[in-house]
């Protein structure tokens, strides 16, 4: 009975009808049995399978009992039979497509291609109507009976979904050990190869058997992918480990045999050892280890040099365990020095204080004068915080940055209650199409502040008539009803 017909050589002829695209592997007529069939034999084949293809299910299946009645000696004979089965399935009988159908592909043609196949579908068919250990009995025949044929592998993966389901590590470990190990990678078998080795080097990580998990991947992969792919998994699962306390000391026990393996990589590619060593160190970052962070940061500095780089994860370091100053002197070594000034503004800044980050801002206009502007506007932020408006307000007139800079002036001068020369700041602000929806509801909110109903509701208005469609006049026209009960249309003109 065994005899090996690949199911990837089942394709079409270029004969054959378009619709046939459609039909899966399992469906699908070998190219040497359609060229031994006669003419009139393809044609009763190609009506069966339009039916078929275009779900007609039951008219297919008489189309196929006719060719079986007209045809019974065709090389075409047990294909149809198979065809015949697949209709019964698509038509919910499966006990009839098992017992009528692909077993009397295997009765009648056992040395056939499809006789394979329909042992297969036997198994298929019991899955299908719920009969678990029959279709586990049928699968586990196929492997044993056609060890070399795609079949086989379809049967490996169908044992593993129930072995994933039951629960039944046993029985999965054997069968992606099979798959990894054992199948031969054909351009059929090799996706579902892949897919075994990932999975079970994943459950070697979980057991923290990191080099057994190399060597599953090691069938896929080598040199430098090899390692990035293990390292990439392992590091994976190792943060997943870490989540629950209970399963903690299997992520450090894992994490250590990482941490040796990248100790050993950085021996054999001294060209990325520095960045393999900033992975140990992050590595150790993540189990909670910041001492062993560190002296990797030492060592590093040691071997490679300070520069910026190490210098940066340093400072940050250092201020993750509170030590602030220390964390600044490590910013003023940057050998960028605006960048490093940079980050201690932004550390005094977080710290609140803010007369010392407006003196580092005014270092960084002395030295990068190229975005004096940038700077500018963060020592007027400053002021701002500091609530010195008057300040604020003339650092910001020196920014060309219209019409932000505006905007900013403007609500300065609403804290310092000036709101008339803030209503002209806004006006200026108008000319832009884009900013006038926002400068035009501003001013309304200034002339409450001012306690000018009058003129605040006017403005309201005129906001919802002139910019319909912004946002800004979303917000004027729900004011209007809030505040002051009034109901407007949006859109139209001033005049109206």
């Amino acid at each position: 009975m065994k005899r090996f017909f690949p199911l990837a050589c089942a394709f079409l002829l270029a004969t054959a009808t378009a619709s046939r695209a459609a039909l899966s592997p399992l469906e699908q007529i070998q190219v040497a049995t359609f060229e031994k069939m006669r003419e009139v034999e393809r044609y009763q084949i190609r009506i069966a399978e339009k039916h078929y293809t275009n779900g007609e299910f039951k008219t297919a299946l008489a189309e196929y009992e006719k060719f079986l009645t007209l045809y019974e000696k065709s090389p075409g004979a047990p294909y149809a039979q198979l065809m015949w089965s697949h209709a019964m399935m698509h038509l919910k009988k499966p006990k009839t497509a098992l017992r009528e159908g692909f077993q009397s592909v295997i009765d009648y043609w056992p040395e056939s291609h499809e006789a394979t196949v329909a042992a297969y579908c036997i198994a298929d068919a019991y899955r299908t109507m719920g009969e678990v250990k029959e279709a586990q009995t049928a699968f586990r025949f196929l492997i044993k009976e056609y060890p070399d044929h795609d079949i086989a592998v379809r049967s490996r993966v169908d044992l593993l979904h129930y072995a994933r389901l039951h629960k039944d590590e046993v029985e999965r470990l054997a069968l992606l050990n099979d798959l990894t190990y054992q199948v031969k990678r054909t351009e059929a078998a090799k996706a579902t190869c892949v897919e075994a080795c990932r999975e079970l080097a994943e459950l070697h990580f979980f057991a923290q058997r990191l080099d057994e998990g190399k060597k599953a991947l090691g069938t896929t992969y080598a040199g430098p992918e090899l390692f990035d792919t293990v390292y990439g998994m392992s590091a994976k699962t190792v943060a997943h480990l870490l989540k629950e306390p209970a399963t903690k000391p299997a992520a450090l026990k894992l994490a250590d045999q990482l941490l040796a393996t990248l100790r050993a990589e950085a021996v054999e590619r001294p060209a990325i050892e520095k960045d393999l060593l900033y992975r140990a160190a992050d590595l150790n970052g993540t189990l909670g280890r910041p001492a062993d962070t560190w002296s990797l940061y030492e060592e590093i500095g040691k071997r490679f040099g300070r520069d910026d780089d190490l210098l940066g994860r340093m400072a940050a370091w250092c201020k993750q365990r509170e030590k602030r100053d220390d964390a600044r002197r490590i910013y003023g070594e940057f050998k960028d020095r605006a960048a490093g000034l940079k980050n201690i503004a932004a550390m005094y800044l977080e710290e609140g204080k803010v007369a010392e980050a407006m003196e580092v801002f005014r270092k960084l206009i002395e030295i990068d004068g190229e975005h004096a502007d940038g700077y500018l506007w963060s020592i007027a932020e400053c002021y701002d915080k500091l609530a010195d408006w008057k300040k604020a307000i003339g650092t910001y007139r020196q920014i060309d940055r219209f019409p932000d800079n505006q905007f900013r002036m403007a609500a300065c001068h609403r804290k310092l209650g000036e709101q008339k020369e803030a209503i002209v700041l806004y006006n200026q602000i108008k000319v832009i199409d884009n900013s006038a929806p926002e400068a035009s509801l501003q001013i309304g909110f200034t002339y409450e502040e001012a306690k000018d109903k009058e003129n605040a509701i006017r403005t309201f208005q005129l906001t919802c008539k002139r910019y319909p469609k912004s946002g800004q006049a979303g917000r004027a026209h729900a004011h209007l009803q809030n505040e002051y009960k009034i109901n407007v249309t949006l859109g139209g003109t001033e005049e109206e």
